[in-house]
C-alpha cells in the first residue's frame, strides 16, 4: 500500500504507535477514553492516524470516534453555536408580550382545560398539543398586526380586520387554504377566550367567507402529496440512498444519506406526526433479540403506541446503529446504543438534531414534510374500501372516521367513484347490458 501511493509511511507509522498504546490494559471502547489515550497527541498527528486507520481499517467504529475526537478539538461543541442569533420575528411578538389574559387562557389549553366561556351552551375544548403551537402563532401575529394599525393589544373587530389585512399583504401569497386556516385559529382562540359576541359574529362570518373561497381549491399540500412517488418507488429512493453513502467519500454528507434513507421509509407506512418521530433507543424503539418494536405515547391523544418493525424496517434501523461500520460490528454497538439510550437520528459528530429533523429530511428528497405520509397512507389504504379506512385511522393513530376525511385528497374521491362504477357495472348481466346501455 505504501509503495502503491495508498498509505504514507508516517501514517502507518502512527497507527502502529497508537495500537501499541490502544492494546495495553486499559477501558476500551468509548470516545472519553480514547480522548485520554490521546491527549498528549497534537491535533496534526491525530488527523495522520485517522487517515491511517481509514486506509487500514475501513468499516470500523473507531473512526467516527477520531472524527468526533478532531471535531472537537478544533472547535469544541460549547462555543460551536454562539455566534448565531435567534431568527428575528417579522410578523409576530413574542409570545411573553401577549396579554396576561391571553397567557394565562394559553397556559389552560396546554393543561387541556376547556374555556371559561359558554358558546351555544358548551365550553370550547382546548387544542391538541400541535394545535396550540398554531394557535399561539397565529395569536402573536394578530398582536403584532394590531400595533402596526396603532391598535391596542385586544382581541376587537377593528384587530381582526387588521390581522386579515397583514395577511394578504405577505410578501409571499399565502394560499387560500392557509388564509381559511389562520382566521380559523383566531376564531377558536376567540371562542376559548370568551371574547364579545360582535366578535365571535365577525370573525364567524370570515371564517365562511374563506371557507367559500378554498372551496373547489386544491391546497398546495395535497398538490404535493399527490406528486409523490409510489411507495415501492420511494423504498428504491432509500436504498439508493444508502448506496450513496458507501460511496460517499464526506462522511457528514453520508451520515445524512443514512438519516434520510431511514426517515422517508421507517415513516412513510408509519405516520408518526412530527413530534412523536424523536426517539431514543431502549425507550421509544426496543430490541427483543429478534425484531425491533415502537413503546411510544402518541403526543396526541397519548395513547400507546407499540407496533412491531416489520425486518425490512428493521434493516433500516440496523444501518442508522452501524452509521458507515462493517456489519460485523452490528451486535456490540447495538448493545452500546440501547445501553446509552442513544437518539434514533444524530449527525456524523454524534450531536442530536432538531425536533422536525424528520420533516426536514422529507423535504430535501421528497419536496413535502413528513405530515404528508398520513394523507398518502389514507389514499392508498382508502382503495381497499371500509378495511382500509380501518387500517389507516390505525396506522395514523387515529380513532375517528371524520378526522380520516381531513387527510384524503380528491385522488381518494376519484378512486371511489371508479370503485363504485366497477360494482355497479358488476351487477348488470350480458343481456341488460345488450338492452339498456347498447
Amino acid at each position: 500500500m505504501i509503495v502503491d501511493g495508498r498509505l504514507r509511511t508516517q501514517d502507518l507509522l502512527d497507527v502502529d504507535a497508537f495500537l501499541r498504546v490502544y492494546s495495553e490494559p486499559h477501558p476500551q471502547g468509548s470516545g472519553f477514553e480514547l480522548s485520554k489515550l490521546l491527549a498528549k497527541w497534537n491535533i496534526h498527528k491525530v488527523k495522520r492516524l485517522r487517515s491511517g486507520m481509514w486506509t487500514l481499517f475501513e468499516g470500523s467504529p473507531m473512526l467516527r470516534e477520531l472524527d468526533g475526537l478532531i471535531s472537537e478539538r478544533v472547535q469544541p461543541a460549547a462555543t460551536k453555536y454562539t455566534s448565531y442569533k435567534a431568527r428575528a420575528r417579522r410578523y409576530s411578538v413574542h409570545p411573553k408580550e401577549l396579554p396576561d389574559r391571553w397567557r394565562a387562557a394559553l397556559d389552560r389549553m396546554e393543561d387541556g382545560m376547556p374555556g371559561l366561556a359558554m358558546i351555544d351552551g358548551k365550553r370550547q375544548p382546548a387544542p391538541s398539543a400541535s394545535m396550540l403551537t398554531t394557535m399561539r402563532t397565529k395569536v402573536c401575529e394578530l398582536v403584532q398586526a394590531a400595533r402596526w394599525a396603532g391598535l391596542a393589544d385586544e382581541l376587537t373587530i377593528d384587530a381582526a380586520i387588521a390581522y386579515e389585512q397583514s395577511l394578504l399583504q405577505r410578501e409571499r401569497p399565502l394560499s387560500l387554504v392557509t388564509l381559511k386556516s389562520a382566521i380559523r385559529q383566531v376564531r377558536d382562540f376567540a371562542r376559548y377566550l370568551g371574547a364579545p359576541d360582535d366578535v365571535l359574529a365577525h370573525l364567524a362570518d370570515r371564517v365562511r367567507y374563506h371557507e367559500r373561497r378554498a372551496n373547489g381549491y386544491t391546497p398546495l399540500k395535497e398538490a404535493r402529496v399527490l406528486a409523490l412517488p409510489s411507495y415501492k418507488e420511494i423504498f428504491g429512493m432509500a436504498f439508493d440512498l444508502l448506496g450513496d453513502s458507501d460511496r460517499t467519500k464526506n462522511a457528514k454528507r453520508a451520515q445524512f444519506k443514512r438519516n434520510a434513507a431511514v426517515a422517508i421509509t421507517l415513516f412513510c407506512p408509519l405516520p408518526l406526526r412530527v413530534a412523536d418521530t424523536v426517539m431514543r433507543f431502549g425507550e421509544h424503539i426496543t430490541w427483543d433479540g429478534l425484531g425491533y418494536r415502537f413503546n411510544l405515547i402518541l403526543s396526541k391523544n397519548k395513547r400507546p403506541y407499540t407496533a412491531p418493525i416489520s425486518p425490512i424496517f428493521g434493516f433500516f434501523i440496523d444501518q442508522m446503529i452501524l452509521q458507515g461500520a462493517g456489519a460485523e460490528h452490528l451486535q456490540d454497538l447495538r448493545e452500546t446504543c440501547f445501553r446509552g439510550r442513544r437518539h434514533l437520528f444524530v449527525t456524523y459528530e454524534g450531536r442530536v438534531p432538531h425536533d422536525r429533523y424528520v420533516s426536514h429530511l422529507w423535504q430535501q428528497v421528497l419536496g413535502t414534510g413528513s405530515h404528508a405520509s398520513r394523507t398518502k397512507l389514507h389514499d392508498q389504504f382508502g382503495q381497499l374500501g371500509s378495511r382500509g379506512v380501518d387500517l389507516a385511522l390505525r396506522a395514523c393513530g387515529q380513532r375517528n372516521e371524520k378526522t380520516a376525511e381531513s387527510y384524503r385528497t380528491r385522488a381518494f374521491q376519484m378512486l371511489a367513484v371508479d370503485k363504485a362504477h366497477a360494482d355497479m357495472m358488476g351487477e348488470i348481466t350480458d343481456a341488460e347490458w345488450k338492452e339498456f346501455f347498447a
